[in-house]
């Protein structure tokens, strides 16, 4: 079990008003593919006036629509549009964030769940002591229809500030978690966060 401090979790969904993407120019922002801006606005927000040491992007799928627009295109002899080929890798968002924000802070991409990003934040606090913050933002919307793991939800991402003290959540590790979709525990937590009845759920509970 590890403890930290977990603050200023944002929630960003689909249909929602993205004020805070007002901070990347619009002409830029037009560019931006719909989970991509969910999760540069959730990041954003989170941030406020502070500044990472450290950013965690997590995502179990990424940003799937463009794979498989470019295997399409592959399939019908078409020529895969470059601009989509390189926002469709997994460190895209945090690639295009960085640019786009002028944030220079040290940043990886992880191919997981939001406990995994928090273990992530965690890990690089202990190790790095004159770091202070870290920002882990998980993103994900749904597959497309035809993969076998496709499940409808509403496209989302959240973000928080993460520090090792004053504690007020503890993490196990090694959970084994009811839900197989990663997605389910990220809203899970966000639900768990907000409910102050709650001191414990699945891997999770509040100090």
């Amino acid at each position: 079990m590890v403890q930290m401090n977990v603050s200023r979790l944002t929630f960003s969904q689909a249909d929602d008003v993205l004020p805070a993407l007002e901070k990347i120019p619009a002409m830029q922002r037009r560019r931006l593919s719909a989970i991509a801006k969910l999760a540069m606005d959730a990041a954003i927000r989170a941030l406020a006036d502070q500044h990472a040491d450290y950013i965690v992007w997590v995502s179990q799928y990424g940003d799937e629509h463009k794979t498989l627009k470019i295997l399409e295109d592959v399939l019908n002899d078409e020529t895969p549009s470059p601009t989509q080929f390189s926002t469709s890798v997994h460190n895209a968002v945090s690639g295009l964030y960085s640019i786009l924000c002028q944030d220079a802070a040290p940043a990886v991409s992880v191919a997981g769940s939001w406990n995994d990003g928090l273990t992530e934040a965690y890990a690089w606090l202990k190790t790095a002591p004159k770091a202070g913050r870290a920002l882990v933002v998980y993103y994900d919307e749904p597959l497309p229809e035809l993969y076998a793991e496709h499940q409808l939800f509403q496209a989302f991402a959240i973000a928080a500030m993460v520090t090792l003290k004053p504690e007020n959540l503890a993490l196990k590790l090694g959970y084994a978690a009811q839900e197989a979709a990663y997605f389910q525990q990220a809203l899970n937590f966000y639900k768990f966060w907000h409910d102050s009845s709650q001191t414990e759920c699945d891997a999770w509970s509040k100090c």
